[in-house]
């Protein structure tokens, strides 16, 4: 298989690595335990897939973990939570658009193209509690050639390059919104400021 053309919407790469390098922080020690609660797609056939890659873009940032020890339970898993000063998420992910068309084959050339295009966002609630924390949007527009020989591993190998760079992406930019996210200060206080002078 050779990838003729991976074209990232809107500079989607470069902001992406902008966005991971600012987010990864320079801390080694994990902030946040994450479990990954939901997935939906049409497509059913590329779910299990998804969390897979999903579970390894979170998973490679050093600030998150999915080890609490062994706890289990809700109970359990807070207690522990508390004992290493973690927050939780439970990250769920929607995938809006997954697309794949047959494109002919560039001039010269017998392989044929595969166009994929991608669009999806990940949420993350609060565990315990459930109250949304952090949202990302990612998308991705791919055009790989594949051999008809090695047709479903080129097709799968597109895919998961596919749906890896809207992730990361959509992962980045969750990330980067909950390390800059400050709340906005309530009128009350600012009158009271005010009054004070």
């Amino acid at each position: 298989m050779q990838i003729s053309r991976v074209a990232a919407l809107a500079g989607m790469l470069t902001v992406a690595f902008s966005f991971s390098g600012r987010a990864r922080g320079d801390s080694a020690k994990p902030k946040y335990y994450f479990t990954i609660s939901n997935i939906t797609s049409e497509d059913k056939t590329i779910i299990s897939l998804a969390k897979e890659l999903l579970a390894k873009e979170i998973s490679s940032r050093s600030e998150f973990t999915q080890d609490l020890g062994g706890a289990e339970g809700e109970a359990a898993a807070t207690a522990e939570m508390k004992k290493r000063g973690l927050k939780g998420f439970q990250v769920n992910l929607r995938i809006m658009t997954f697309k794949q068309e047959i494109k002919p084959p560039v001039p010269g050339r017998r392989d044929q193209q595969m166009a994929i295009q991608v669009k999806l966002g990940v949420y993350g609630t609060t565990y315990p509690g459930g109250k949304l924390n952090f949202t990302g949007d990612g998308e991705a527009s791919l055009l790989g050639e594949f051999s008809e020989r090695r047709r479903e591993s080129d097709v799968q190998n597109l895919t998961r390059t596919a749906l890896a760079s809207a992730l990361k992406q959509a992962v980045s930019t969750a990330v980067d919104k909950m390390s800059t996210a400050t709340l906005p200060e309530s009128p009350r206080r600012k009158g009271k400021k005010q009054k004070s002078k």
